[in-house]
């Protein structure tokens, strides 16, 4: 019996019609995946611990829905392992696992190995796969008890060699001076006008230049290189399960319900098969630009969700991790019957316990992306789950040196809670991991603040300093300003604008219609960014916020605030053009998003400005929390120091500030002047504050051509004579030299 074992191992396998010349040997390949050795053997190792067996299965043709070899694999303590060598064995070979082991779970009772071998699995550590949907993979409804296979032939899983590629490069920049744009790469450039029709909604689509707005401005690529930003991050862009939404003429379209975490998006390829070399490109194109490019990664949950009962009978997604190893993969509630969920769909990735399977997996995707794609940084999808019950508290990722020089970025809750000083209590700050972390408070304060509802002057101080704040008023988030990420606005939720178009009705997301007045919407979209490019941290702007691109078209206002399901698979323009970014406002152009402003050119100018004064100076942009100066000294002794010049000091009441940031030696002092109220106030004591004349540099309130000062001749400004006066709910920038 061992001798036969032995030999099913070393002899030419049964030889089919489609494959000849086959060979299997025993792989000692430590890597999971599909790997070619210099000899041209494939080696491919997955992990299944309570597996009885795990046959490896090759197909002929890319459309098959039966393999043509089916090769038993050798277990190797928890990882099943083969090498394959022979004819049309090697890059592009279509392969997928069938794994036979235990099925003790039941109605009312799902949690548990559940496995089935008429089921066939892709490979979860795959470079390139097939485009995974449930119609793709399953004819039918899975039933995990079924006898007969249902295979409807997609989702396949095929050999990449990443070694014969051009490494795209990366973008180094400081934490301090990154300025962040999250888009969707379908949203970007599914409108685009003078884009072949192939390459709208693309990763090719998105790395062409030369694209144009319907008025003739620059689009896509060259616009965010006009905008100034320096970093993209990318909604994910990894394998996912579109046909998860909730309507059958939908499909899930935000991507966060991933299939396979080390290989790109299929949909989103100009040609076929081709999203690897594509999204290469695209990242490449962007470090040319020297843009760092960020992806948003959901490691907290996968597509396969958890088991539901259909009948009488359990239901499951079999894709890879399900028919594997699940009972590793995903966490069990307290008696063990079902699958936890913090993250609303059911199957809660489990970080629990020391050196776990799932962080390896982690790290082993982050290390891909980072080492092969070039990508420079990561925005984790509830990243509590991360650490939550860990006495690490998810520094396990910050210390895996293989992608040491990538920035971390967390979205610090999920379903069970917040923490919104993530690494940043107990022993954990900016002197023992770099992670940072999404501020919603800053978001939630900024935007009442524009309605002249914050009225709180200590907190408002607290989120320009960088400090940010937790569910603790009285406490602060970051223990550096570059550990805040500062938003008031992100795909999960309303668009600026909308935040001025809508009201709400509970004030959970602090709208305001502005009481149908198109200029107060104006002004208070310009208050908003410009108190976002004036603060300390890290600024995070939201597609097409820059020139007021609205999802107010959507069916309703609930729709409204999350559009995830906003795509349609019949080709459904009402439904599409919801998330797909309109160009022409930026033009000022809304006949065709009628709930859109007309003064989307004058925001992208204002917008622009800011950033670049940003990038000119450090005012905004410091390593440090600022120290503060004697309200008795005047001119150098000041230097990058940081006054309050005056404040209302009325509690409970809208805001009016005005503090200086005193400029290092050889930059300019500058003084911006913030007021919450519904009534404008004037500043009269600009004298006592510098040796030379306070010039006004910006004006929120003012139209364009008007609301901003040329950076590059501000000597030549007039001055202000001592007393300045900023309208309702505005701000303003001025300037000195201090001589």
């Amino acid at each position: 019996m061992i001798r036969v074992l032995f030999l099913t191992l070393f002899v030419i396998a049964t030889i089919y019609a489609d494959f000849s010349e086959i060979q299997t040997a025993t792989s000692r390949e430590g890597k999971y995946g599909a790997h070619i050795d210099a000899a041209n053997w494939v080696h491919f190792v997955v992990y299944s611990p309570h597996a009885e067996q795990i046959n490896l299965l090759l197909f002929a043709n890319e459309q098959d829905r039966t393999p043509s070899q089916e090769i038993p694999m050798e277990k190797h303590g928890e990882n099943w392992k083969i090498k394959v060598k022979g004819q049309r064995v090697g890059e592009g070979l279509h392969y997928m696992y069938k794994a036979k082991g235990p099925y003790n779970v039941r109605p009312g009772a799902p949690y548990g190995l559940n496995f089935n071998d008429i089921y066939y699995l892709n490979d979860p550590y795959s470079y390139l796969n097939q485009n995974v949907s449930f119609s793709r993979v399953f004819l039918s409804i899975p039933y995990g008890d079924n006898k007969e296979s249902i295979y409807a032939g997609g989702g396949k899983s095929i050999v990449y060699n990443h070694a014969k590629d051009t490494h795209p490069g990366y973008v180094k920049i400081a934490r301090r001076d990154l300025i962040v744009y999250e888009l969707h790469v379908q949203d970007y450039t599914a409108r685009v006008r003078n884009l072949d029709p192939k390459k709208r909604g693309t990763y090719l689509g998105l790395a062409a230049s030369g694209l144009k707005t319907p008025g003739g401005l620059s689009a896509g690529l060259d616009h965010l290189v006009e905008l100034g930003v320096n970093a993209v991050e990318l909604m994910p862009i990894m394998e996912y399960d579109e046909e998860t939404g909730n309507l059958p003429d939908r499909y899930n379209h935000w991507g966060y319900m991933t299939t396979n975490f080390f290989t790109p998006e299929a949909r989103y390829a100009s040609q076929k098969g081709q999203q690897v070399i594509e999204l290469k490109k695209l990242v490449r194109e962007l470090h040319k630009r020297k843009i760092a490019v960020f992806l948003d990664v959901v490691y907290n949950h996968t597509a396969e969700q958890s088991p539901w009962e259909h009948g009488n009978r359990l239901a499951v997604k079999y894709y890879n991790f399900m028919g594997l190893c699940n009972t590793q993969m995903y966490r069990s509630t307290a008696n063990g019957k079902h699958y936890f969920n913090n993250t609303g769909t059911g199957n809660d990735v489990t970080f629990f316990g020391g050196n776990r399977f799932t962080k390896t997996w982690t790290n082993d995707s982050l290390a891909m992306w980072y080492k092969v794609y070039g990508v420079d940084g990561f925005r984790f999808d509830l990243a509590r789950i991360l650490a939550d019950g860990s006495a690490n508290a998810a520094d396990w990722v910050d210390n895996d040196p293989r992608f040491a020089g990538a920035h971390l970025h967390a979205e610090p809750w999920d379903l069970g809670g917040q923490w919104w000083n993530f690494m940043d209590n107990g022993t954990w700050n900016y002197s023992n991991n770099r992670w940072t972390k999404w501020l919603g408070k800053y978001r939630d304060h900024i935007r009442r603040f524009s309605a002249s509802g914050m009225k709180d002057r200590a907190l408002f101080k607290r989120l320009l300093e960088g400090y940010g704040t937790t569910a603790n008023p009285n406490e602060v988030a970051s223990s550096k300003p570059w550990r805040s990420i500062n938003k008031l606005t992100c795909h999960d939720g309303y668009t600026l604008r909308d935040v001025v178009y809508f009201n709400d009705a509970d004030g959970s997301h602090n709208c305001w219609d502005s009481n149908g007045n198109e200029n107060l919407r104006r002004e208070r979209e310009k208050l908003m960014m410009g108190v976002l490019l004036t603060s300390q941290g890290v600024p995070l702007i939201l597609q097409g916020d820059e020139f007021g691109r609205t999802k107010s078209s959507a069916q309703t206002q609930s729709d409204a605030h999350n559009t995830y399901n906003y795509e349609s698979n019949n080709g459904a323009n009402y439904i599409n053009n919801v998330n797909w970014i309109d160009w022409s406002l930026k033009d000022g152009n809304n006949s065709k998003s009628p709930n859109g402003p007309r003064y989307g050119h004058e925001l992208f100018q204002w917008t622009k400005k800011l950033i670049s004064l940003r990038k000119k100076w450090t005012h905004f942009r410091r390593d440090h929390f600022p120290t503060y100066a004697d309200s008795s000294q005047k001119g150098n002794q000041n230097n990058d120091k940081y006054t309050y010049s005056w404040e209302n000091k009325a509690f409970n009441t809208p805001t009016q500030l005005s503090v200086i940031w005193w400029g290092k030696e050889g930059e300019p002092d500058l003084m911006l002047i913030y007021n919450e109220n519904w009534q404008d106030f004037t500043v009269n004591n600009l004298g006592d504050w510098s040796q030379g004349d306070w010039k006004v540099l910006a004006r929120s309130w003012q139209k364009e051509n008007s609301d901003f000062a040329n950076l590059e001749n501000w000597q030549q400004l007039p001055n202000t004579n001592g007393s300045f006066t900023v309208k309702s709910r505005s701000m303003a920038i001025l300037i000195s030299d201090n001589d």
